[in-house]
């Protein structure tokens, strides 16, 4: 019930907390919404790779790409 406060750093009068701050799963994230893709095996596979290789989520591979592929349509949005 309170292990956060187990887990606290403990500061010094007037010393300032610089910690980063706690950020939310996608899951819990109203930002973000869940889809579901079907892609072949092998792209898949691919895709997996890439994201290990690179260290990044696959979800994040997805995102980017999709938000490139849709920048052709309306440049002068940013996502």
């Amino acid at each position: 019930m309170f292990s956060y406060l187990l887990k606290a750093k403990k500061l010094k009068p007037g010393e300032a907390d610089l910690s980063p701050s706690v950020t939310l799963s996608k899951s819990q994230d109203p930002n973000f919404v869940r889809t579901t893709v079907y892609l072949p095996k092998l792209l898949h596979r691919q895709l997996k790779s890439a994201a290990a290789q690179s260290g990044q989520e696959m979800s994040e591979l997805v995102e980017k790409s999709v938000a490139q592929y849709l920048q052709q349509f309306n440049p002068d949005d940013s996502l």
